[in-house]
């Protein structure tokens, strides 16, 4: 299992475990704006084709779907609960499905479809559908939820973004935290070769309610996975998170396109 997370999410598997622990793996995750809405599957990403190195499943293909909602009991997934559609019409279940690396309690949006399905650029998937059951948090099943498939050649980019007090991330905070925006793309990234952590912090931009456009002033669990904890020195409402493109890298080395999110709010007291 080893080397399928630290080749599908690219980063060292020291990051993962670093974050893991700082994050506090048992606690209860934050609430969002998220959790109040009917959950929906925002994305499914053909992120690796014929090239999953790990021994058991070797150059198989990779494909992250991410939910609105967490995925409530990562131990209950069964892999045939999910059907991945080729553009011939062709259907295929996976060999495994998974929220690893992003499985601490306060992530576990993203479920990780290793298997064959299908081949780009002559029959690659184009639709993930839950076709069995996925208790989500809340008890919502994920049952008949789908979505398109973002294809293999296109770069990754963000599924959603939401926004939390401090103290519901465990860990150490930079100080002067007031907020933090937490960043989820639709498959693992790293920054791209040559660009800086400064390159990196100013690729993002935060527009709030205040009408100004504001930046983080530090980021956090960069690498490992397809999150990443944006902090912020401002109570202003953020309403919308901006990344410019080619700061990111996807597993195939692939640049982020320029991408836009919602940022949702935090509705914890």
């Amino acid at each position: 299992m080893k080397n399928l997370i630290t080749s599908f999410f690219p980063g060292a598997l020291g990051l993962v475990m670093l974050a893991w622990i700082a994050n506090g793996q048992g606690s209860a995750p934050p609430k969002t704006s998220l959790d109040e809405q009917a959950p929906r599957m925002i994305s499914a990403f053909f992120g690796l084709d014929n090239a999953i190195p790990a021994p058991r499943y070797k150059r198989t293909d990779g494909l992250p779907v991410t939910f609105s909602q967490r995925v409530a009991d990562p131990g209950s997934i069964e892999a045939s609960a999910f059907t991945v559609i080729t553009r011939s019409g062709a259907r295929a279940h996976p060999l495994r499905a998974t929220t690893r690396p992003a499985d601490e309690a306060s992530k576990r949006h993203t479920v990780l479809l290793i298997g064959e399905f299908g081949n780009a650029p002559d029959d690659p998937p184009v639709k993930v559908e839950v076709t069995g059951h996925l208790t989500l948090v809340g008890g919502h099943d994920a049952h008949g939820m789908s979505v398109a498939v973002t294809p293999l050649e296109d770069g990754p980019s963000l599924a959603m973004a939401y926004a939390v007090k401090p103290e519901s991330l465990k860990g150490k905070h930079p100080p002067g935290t007031k907020q933090i925006i937490v960043a989820v793309w639709n498959g693992g990234v790293e920054p791209m070769e040559g660009v800086s952590g400064e390159d990196h912090r100013q690729g993002y931009s935060i527009e709030t309610t205040d009408g100004d456009t504001v930046q983080p002033f530090g980021l956090g669990d960069v690498g490992g996975d397809n999150y990443e904890h944006l902090y912020l020195d401002t109570e202003a409402i953020p309403l919308r998170l901006n990344m410019k493109s080619g700061i990111l890298k996807d597993p195939r080395t692939d640049p982020n396109t320029a991408t836009s999110v919602e940022v949702h709010r935090s509705v914890e007291p």
